[in-house]
């Protein structure tokens, strides 16, 4: 796989290479990625981290190692490996790749390459044949929420607190882990954009939910880091906590399907009954 694009470019800047979007090859590159890793993430010498052998022994069985290049440079990267769902009713298990993290350098953000880096590992899977990948991340990363929900058309599975324990890495050092598992349904049709719930005539209060019809709507901070970072770790713990027990709460015959900003530093999950939750793949 090696497809091109342009990524997005700021305002008065000349235009870059093209973006190259293919399978990272060799140790060096996989040292690259590595590298880049622990500079996005911000590790700390105790944290851990990935390692060049480990992504070479992914991509040889039957993972995928899929890179962002703009000219020699590497910009982003993400990897995932083959998994295997248990069958259900006599089916038989269904296999679908897990993709474990997306990262992109910071200089780079905001200009598109992500949404190119999961359209390239998408059409990875179609081509080997699978239609599902799976992935977890932060449910109070909202911007990564919108991502991951709005415009890819991925869908809030499930949510497991302290997934990798009870303090994150990084700038998430101290937070618990708390995780959605999405599932990016590759060959379902797209479903229409969601859109931002209209407020209520009291306006919106944090960790509250919403009826809107049949949907339900939480709203929580837009901004995890600088509510923290405002209010204090024990209040962004509380908050987190009760926030977790809502959306266990609502996952029991539900699932999310969007994240949209509000006024005032806000922003909005929107659940749906899961019967009517239709699998979706990325609009062009």
């Amino acid at each position: 796989m090696n497809a091109t694009a342009t990524p997005r470019s700021t305002a008065g800047t000349r235009p870059g290479p093209p973006l190259v979007v293919r399978d990272v090859d060799g140790p060096r590159e996989m040292a690259d990625c590595v590298a880049l890793y622990g500079r996005v993430m911000g590790l700390r010498p105790g944290d851990g981290s990935l390692n060049p052998r480990l992504l070479t022994a992914l991509q040889d069985n039957s993972g995928l190692v899929v890179g962002a290049y703009l000219g020699e440079e590497l910009v982003g990267f993400t990897y995932s490996f083959l998994a295997r769902e248990l069958g259900t009713d006599g089916q038989g298990p269904r296999l679908y790749q897990y993709s474990q993290l997306a990262v992109v350098a910071h200089e780079r953000q905001g200009l598109g390459i992500g949404r190119l880096l999961k359209l390239g590992q998408r059409e990875r899977c179609l081509a080997e044949g699978t239609t599902l990948i799976r992935w977890a991340y932060d449910p109070m990363q909202t911007r990564n929420a919108h991502f991951n929900l709005d415009v890819l058309g991925a869908v809030v599975d499930a949510l497991k607190p302290a997934m990798y324990g009870a303090s994150g890495f990084g700038a998430a050092t101290g937070e618990s882990t708390d995780r959605f598992i999405v599932s990016w349904h590759l060959d379902a049709p797209a479903r229409p954009a969601a859109s931002a719930p209209g407020a209520p005539p009291d306006g919106w209060s944090v960790g509250r939910v919403y009826d809107d019809g049949d949907d339900r709507i939480v709203v929580l901070p837009d901004d995890w880091l600088r509510l923290r970072a405002e209010s204090g770790p024990e209040h962004a713990a509380r908050l987190r906590g009760r926030l977790t027990s809502t959306f266990a709460r609502l996952l029991d015959d539900r699932t999310a399907v969007s994240c949209v900003r509000l006024p005032d530093g806000l922003a909005a999950y929107r659940f749906i009954p899961r019967a009517a939750a239709p699998g979706t793949f990325p609009r062009p």
